[in-house]
């Protein structure tokens, strides 16, 4: 990812691998999300998965609900979404359906991975007609959120 939002983009992943870091230290899955909407993050989340007492306690929905309470809105038209992971199926359909406008993920998840795998929810064109899709750049601190995983 090289264009003038870069160093932007990537303080608003370190903050996605601080959240994660705090999910893996708790005992759950390493993804952190952040939601930012002109320029200001009105949402964050860490996953809730497994010690969570909901199934969609995906760090992406958790990021999406809290920046719609936050700016009192009902989608999230313009915003970009950062994510330690490559939003999942379930995350993929949040996000279109909220009509995010940027996704940035650190890496990918290929087997259910909304951009990358044999389902590509994220960013399948035959789903414009129902809901755009988001711009998608995958990679960014691609290093880092690996390390995270391994750990």
């Amino acid at each position: 990812m090289s264009d003038p939002e870069t160093p932007r983009h990537e303080a608003r992943m370190r903050r996605c691998l601080e959240l994660a870091t705090i999910a893996r230290d708790r005992g759950d899955v390493p993804v952190g999300s952040v939601v930012a909407i002109d320029g200001l993050v009105v949402g964050e989340a860490s996953e809730t998965l497994p010690t969570g007492g909901s199934i969609t306690g995906h760090a992406e929905v958790l990021a999406c609900q809290a920046a719609l309470d936050a700016a009192g809105r009902r989608d999230l038209a313009g915003a970009t979404l950062y994510t330690t992971a490559e939003p999942c199926f379930m995350c993929s359909y949040v996000i279109r359906q909220l009509r995010v406008g940027l996704v940035v993920y650190g890496v990918e998840t290929p087997l259910i991975g909304g951009a990358t795998s044999a389902h590509p929810i994220l960013t399948d064109p035959a789903l414009d007609p129902w809901r755009p899709a988001p711009r998608v750049a995958g990679g960014l601190l691609r290093d880092e959120c690996e390390r995270l995983k391994a750990r």
